[in-house]
């Protein structure tokens, strides 16, 4: 099953249609018991944990358990989902309530998924004392199982409609984690910290401003634990060397690490060994050296890439070796394709194995041509050659080129790198565009960085120039939105190119002292490689980055509404890379930060009718760098959804033999302007809890309180116009039925 389809299944989930896998047969090797520990994130219905659990199945980690008290929810496939994943818990009331000793005891897990605190984060619960309730869960893990390994996230951003403070709460918790962990973490018991937080939009990826959503929320929340969680599993190597950290590129050490290099020719010129060091004197951190695997150029030996290896460590450059031979394929009727490709890799591996730190490997240079039913096979074909790389023992960071002449000018990489990066064993690819004629507009450059972006997927430009036979690609964008951004490139090329296209030699006759335009372009111009590029810290260098991002755009207001109001601006820019920006709101006098976003927009909801809202925006950058604030914009909402416009009918039915209740609720607008979204909140006085999901509604719990808001189907209400919606739910003693109810902010009569 292909990945979009997928996960398409996924987004049409019936949440009724529960399934289980069935235990290991007894006698069986024991398999090693994971528990995913959390709220209503982890476990209504959670299906992040069937994305993952199908990961690792597909990827050859069959000898697993997902383990728990409690059982499976409906994703649309069977995956084997018992958890712990407590809706409207806390992590100080679990460690209060002493209860994670008795789910242990019936569990006895390996590993530890944690996703919690996002409920003590509701209640204003401060982040030391919810650090102190992890402590207390950890010495509990421990006591049961001295060799547990706990993976703990920093928590995804939470921006709910009654809440403006928790945003700027979780980023407090979240802050303190990585800390926590390292104070906490032992050999024998380790601690790995997963960030769920970076690239995570309340906006874009959940329902609800904190649940994630089955469209984008729940790909982005696997795709994060999936590394971590192979890594922990028995057997298992951490990841070696440089590796891939949801979109960005890392070294072993964990530093942030931006390509800004320059192809060279070694294959046409291997006497042209003084290059490497050129290319160092303009501060390149990386070369991409050409190879031949002797389809069409070579062989390249393995003794030549050592020594090639050698060369780029002298220039302290990383060194990113790449087949030229796949040059085509499909529409060269002389090229190699990547199974031949892969073949090359593994007989110079000798030559490769150890030096995980300084070497990424391209598969093979622009792979396919422009025939389309081969370029179709792209998938396919790299997913076969990663795979036979890493079954050789190669565990370098990969680099995998788009088809159609490296410029996926149909899109088949970009609809399908999630697809070849899930079959990738270490999920340690990174993907390369090559950008010529082709994007030759900023929208069209900014467009392909937004889809990888939004996908959550890992991007370099891996080849691009200032012009091409097949037109004029916009390099200024390119380097500009690549800085913004923190993504890497790679400009084609130091010298010796042919006749045809010898206006994309940097130098002239491999001459340092005698640039072309597009060298003094690319190497001193503007967002070029002597402005931005840093050196990698396994060399030394890496200096600290204390230069804040600068200031983003007034914010400009938008699809203003009753409810809610969309806010865009223009890109700050970095020295490294803007990461996201941060969005403040404010109706008195002070501000509060109410989400966060990785691009330049963000959709703020829930708010109340009638409303003067002002907002600004800061940039931040991957060092925790943070931009001024930018100007402030005033957005005041639409009269929809006034006082004493709604009516709320609710009834409940006990059932069971007392303990169990099916409530209904009628929601009726009984004004006269239609409303655009909805709302609802009240609270239960005597301790009755909702389970979850119900329906007609996106519920949740925190404490006594209830909110429920409006569905894609069921959001406008014309004047006069009424839904329904309900759910079960539990009580203690009496079950009185709420007092009161608000509808976005504003009292409702009630009947």
């Amino acid at each position: 099953m292909n990945w979009r389809l997928f996960r398409a299944i996924v987004a049409g989930l019936l949440l009724a249609a529960c399934a289980v896998v069935a235990p290991p047969a007894a006698g069986a090797a024991a398999p090693t018991r994971i528990m995913a520990l959390g709220d209503s994130i982890t476990g209504s219905p959670g299906c992040w944990r069937a994305l993952l659990w199908k990961h690792l199945q597909d990827t050859g980690h069959t000898d697993i358990d997902f383990v728990g008290t409690l059982p499976a929810q409906g994703c649309g496939f069977t995956y084997d989902g018992e958890n712990e994943g407590h809706g409207g818990f806390l992590a100080t009331g679990i460690a209060r309530d002493n209860q994670l000793p008795g789910w242990l005891s019936a569990t006895r897990p390996d590993i530890v998924l944690m996703h919690l605190g996002t409920n003590d984060v509701w209640n204003g619960i401060p982040a030391a004392t919810i650090l102190d309730a992890y402590t207390t869960l950890l010495g509990q893990l421990r006591a049961s199982n001295p060799a547990t390994k706990l993976i703990v996230a920093r928590i995804i951003p939470m921006n709910p409609a009654n809440c403006a403070a928790c945003a700027q709460r979780v980023v407090e918790l979240d802050n303190a984690i990585p800390g926590w962990a390292q104070a906490h973490s032992t050999a024998a018991s380790p601690i790995t910290v997963v960030d769920q937080w970076t690239g995570f939009d309340t906006a874009v990826d959940t329902t609800d401003g904190v649940h994630p959503n089955s469209t984008t929320g729940i790909q982005k929340i696997e795709a994060r634990w999936y590394p971590a969680l192979v890594a922990a599993l028995p057997g298992a190597q951490a990841a070696t060397g440089l590796h891939v950290s949801g979109t960005n590129v890392t070294e072993a050490n964990g530093a942030a690490f931006v390509m800004r290099g320059v192809s060279h020719a070694y294959v046409w010129y291997p006497g042209q060994t003084g290059s490497f060091a050129d290319i160092k004197s303009f501060g390149a951190n990386t070369v991409r050296v050409v190879l031949g695997s002797g389809k069409r150029w070579g062989p390249t030996s393995a003794a030549e890439v050592g020594n090639v290896v050698s060369l780029c460590k002298q220039s302290r450059l990383i060194c990113v070796l790449e087949v030229h031979d796949t040059t085509g394929y499909g529409e060269e009727g002389a090229a190699a394709s990547l199974d031949e490709a892969a073949s090359y890799w593994i007989s110079v591996a000798g030559a490769l194995k150890g030096q995980e730190n300084y070497v990424v490997i391209n598969l093979g240079n622009e792979p396919f041509g422009n025939n389309q039913q081969v370029s179709a096979t792209w998938a396919t074909a790299t997913s076969a050659a990663i795979t036979r790389l890493r079954g050789a023992g190669l565990q370098h960071l990969l680099m995998a080129d788009a088809p159609m002449w490296g410029q996926d000018w149909q899109n088949i990489m970009r609809d399908d790198a999630a697809s070849v990066l899930a079959a990738d064993p270490q999920h340690n690819t990174v993907f390369s565009i090559h950008m010529y004629g082709v994007y030759d507009t900023a929208a069209e450059i900014t467009g392909y960085f937004d889809a990888f972006r939004t996908a959550g997927l890992p991007l370099v430009i891996g080849e691009f120039g200032s012009m091409h036979t097949d037109g004029d690609p916009d390099e200024d964008t390119i380097m500009a939105q690549a800085q913004a951004r923190g993504l890497g490139y790679l400009g084609w090329s130091w010298s010796g190119n042919s006749a045809d296209v010898g206006y994309l030699d940097m130098v002239n006759g491999f001459d340092p002292a005698s640039l072309t335009p597009w060298g003094e372009r690319f190497l001193n111009g503007a967002n070029g490689i002597r402005q931005t590029s840093k050196e990698a810290t396994v060399f030394g260098g890496g200096t600290a980055d204390t230069q804040a991002p600068s200031t983003p755009g007034t914010p400009a207001v938008s699809a203003v509404t009753a409810t809610g109001v969309t806010l865009s601006w223009t890109a700050a820019t970095d020295n490294v890379g803007v990461t996201g920006y941060d969005v403040f709101r404010a109706t008195g006098g002070s501000f509060g930060l109410v989400g966060s976003s990785a691009t330049t927009g963000f959709t703020d909801t829930g708010l109340t009718a009638s409303t003067t809202y002002r907002y600004r925006v800061r940039a931040r950058d991957a060092a925790g760098n943070v931009s001024a604030d930018s100007g402030i914009a005033t957005a005041t909402t639409s009269a929809g959804g006034g006082a004493g416009t709604c009516k709320v009918g609710y009834s409940a039915s006990d059932w069971g033999g007392g303990g169990g209740f099916t409530a209904n609720v009628t929601i009726t607008n009984t004004g006269a302007t239609a409303f655009t979204g909805w709302t609802l909140a009240f609270a239960y006085p005597s301790g009755q809890r909702v389970t979850l999901p119900g329906w007609g509604a996106t519920f949740t719990q925190n404490g006594g309180g209830v909110t429920a808001t409006n569905l894609s189907w069921n959001g406008a209400l014309a004047p006069n116009a009424s839904t329904g919606i309900g759910f079960n739910g539990t009580y203690s003693g009496a079950n009185p039925a709420p007092t009161s109810f608000t509808l976005n902010g504003t009292p409702c009569a009630t009947s």
